[in-house]
């Protein structure tokens, strides 16, 4: 039954809270740290540099991070309009790609391909044309046939936990002064909103074609994302890819979370690269290359790279080896696969990518059985604490590692003490301060940034939930605008609160009455069902317009308000409409990251 929490409960909570607080141990005053930043880490940042390349003197270019926007546009003219492939992250960066266009043509855009489903991908394609040319039909966007479908199931069900993680991957909450950018992009995310428009065509095969004149061959390549494609441009002897070839090891994992990204899709990628007549590479995170020898060098020791981290990989999980126990062995790039800033370790890792292999191929379990009815965590980190001779004696071992300079084994340490108690605040301002001397030596871009968020949030100078809320605001409403009502509805899916549901039955249909949507959510043994229709005899039944549904979807105002105020009639108990709303997990976001 939906339970209710008794007032008693709370100043019990509040006594326990204060309890756990006594005694506690000022934070060690001697932790100050200086900023540095590895010269690998400065020397990076040139290939993420504002520049607009017209490639071989002919009508095509490359206009990379467009006022330091995150990503690159390659734009080719043909007889009567531009076709631009991939549209950057926001409706900002839209602007500003169009007003590099508008320097050397004035053609209008008729034709935009969206290489992936990924957001620095498509986000800035209001910027450049409206929505109305594109619904009357002046311009086409095309993307693979799986593009939406791929989209919503990376960035949907996750999407809360996601938030958060992208934040601490990229940088997103450290100071300006820190001077970060992410290793494969420019140093702009915020200031703008998602400017996405929906693709009008689609692709599922390659597919040869000509627009405004120009003959393009479109290939599949389906790496760092499954709906990734690439063109080939005969006439200019030239090929763009995606996000599969970039300054840097490949992204075959990335640590804010994704769906399984197969290597032999980077490999596909290039073999395709390779199997043109090429005398220019051109990507969506890459400095351009011409040169026929160069291109194939450069590539195919790549390419190479790749199959060996995969390979080696699959390898040792045959050994027998663990996630850990890979990570261990892959520490280093070997010398003869070197390849300049194609195999430095900026953005992905081979220590990294090594497990995501072993995930992706075999599961998490590493075949030792103690994994599968663990020690609670809590639990386990206090017996081991108990057994090293209490706290102080762990503080102190943490301590005496810190100042030895071995700052990964003092975070360790210092782990147990934090996860029996997350207000223990001398553990973890040490963490912190261990934390950011790892993250300052670090050169990996997305490791850094990890290292010094989490040292903030150990601090407590950021909160994941706050951060994760803010962000969703500023990025997330226009894509919930986009969506029909039943996809949106789908999302409650993942906050139903089994443990105060439980074998509750409630049903409740929607019917917008300006876009016809119809939308029925039945509540049973703790799971939502969402479907297509109207059910007959629900518990309540709502009507109102979509505006009225997206405000409330968007927290805008309740549904109860709408009611009230008039936006939304209802049939049935409002009891019942009241118990559907507490069904729900009210906090989405994560409410730690770090201190755990």
């Amino acid at each position: 039954m939906i339970k209710k929490l008794s007032l008693l409960v709370a100043p019990l909570v509040l006594s326990i809270a204060g309890i756990s607080g006594c005694g506690q141990q000022s934070p060690d005053t001697d932790l100050s740290i200086e900023t540095s930043k590895p010269k690998m880490f400065e020397e990076h940042r040139q290939f993420f540099e504002p520049q607009v390349y017209q490639i071989g003197g002919h009508k095509l270019w490359s206009i990379n991070n467009a006022d330091d926007w995150p990503s690159n546009s390659v734009v080719v003219e043909g007889d009567n309009g531009l076709i631009v492939y991939d549209t950057g992250l926001t409706h900002e960066q839209g602007v500003q790609i169009l007003a590099e266009i508008r320097k050397f043509s004035d053609k209008p855009i008729t034709t935009i391909f969206y290489s992936h489903h990924h957001p620095d991908h498509f986000g800035g394609t209001t910027g450049l044309v409206s929505e109305a040319d594109v619904k009357a039909g002046k311009v086409k966007i095309y993307a693979w046939d799986n593009f939406v479908e791929e989209m919503n199931s990376e960035f949907g069900p996750t999407s809360p936990a996601q938030t958060v993680r992208v934040i601490y991957y990229m940088g997103l909450a450290l100071p300006e002064e820190e001077e970060h950018y992410h290793g494969c992009c420019g140093t702009k995310y915020q200031g703008s909103h998602a400017g996405y428009i929906a693709p009008t065509d689609t692709f599922s095969e390659n597919t040869k074609m000509n627009i405004e004149g120009i003959d393009l061959e479109v290939f599949y390549t389906g790496g760092e994302a499954k709906s990734e494609f690439g063109i080939y441009f005969p006439k200019f002897k030239a090929v763009t890819v995606g996000d599969e070839i970039f300054h840097s090891v490949p992204n075959i994992y990335t640590i804010r979370g994704a769906k399984y990204r197969e290597p032999e899709g980077y490999i596909r990628a290039v073999d395709a690269v390779l199997s043109y007549d090429v005398e220019h590479l051109l990507g969506s995170h890459l400095v351009p290359i011409s040169g026929k020898e160069k291109i194939k060098k450069t590539v195919t020791k790549y390419r190479d790279l790749v199959q060996w981290i995969n390979d080696q990989s699959i390898r040792y999980i045959n050994k027998g080896y663990s996630i850990e126990e890979l990570k261990a062995q892959f520490t280093e790039i070997p010398e003869y696969l070197e390849n300049g800033s194609f195999s430095d370790e900026i953005y992905g890792s081979v220590r990294h990518i090594a497990p995501q292999i072993f995930t992706g191929l075999m599961g998490y379990f590493s075949g030792d059985a103690i994994e599968y009815r663990p020690t609670e965590p809590v639990e386990f980190a206090s017996r081991h604490i108990k057994l090293m001779g209490g706290h102080d004696k762990v503080y102190a071992a943490a301590r005496e590692a810190y100042d030895d300079n071995d700052f990964q084994f003092a975070a360790e340490l210092l782990t147990y003490l934090i996860r029996v108690d997350h207000d223990d605040m001398q553990a973890r301002h040490l963490k912190a301060a261990a934390f950011n001397k790892m993250g300052y030596a670090e050169a990996n871009t997305t490791w850094r940034s990890w290292y010094l968020t989490s040292a903030l949030e150990l601090e407590g100078k950021i909160n994941p939930r706050e951060i994760g809320q803010d962000m969703m605001k500023k990025f997330g409403l226009k894509k919930i605008q986009s969506k029909p009502a039943i996809e949106i509805l789908e999302m409650l899916r993942y906050r139903v609160k089994a443990e105060d549901v439980e074998d509750d039955e409630l049903t409740i249909t929607y019917h917008l009455t300006d876009t016809d949507e119809k939308v029925t959510t039945q509540l049973r043994n703790s799971v939502l069902l969402v479907t297509e229709g109207l059910a007959e005899n629900p518990d309540v039944s709502l009507t109102m317009t979509r505006d009225t549904f997206i405000r409330v979807a968007t927290k805008e105002i309740d549904m109860l308000q709408a009611i009230l105020d008039g936006l939304a009639d209802y049939e049935g108990s409002l009891l019942s409409l009241r118990s559907f709303g507490k069904a729900f997990d009210k906090n989405t976001f994560m409410e730690r990251m770090a201190v755990r």
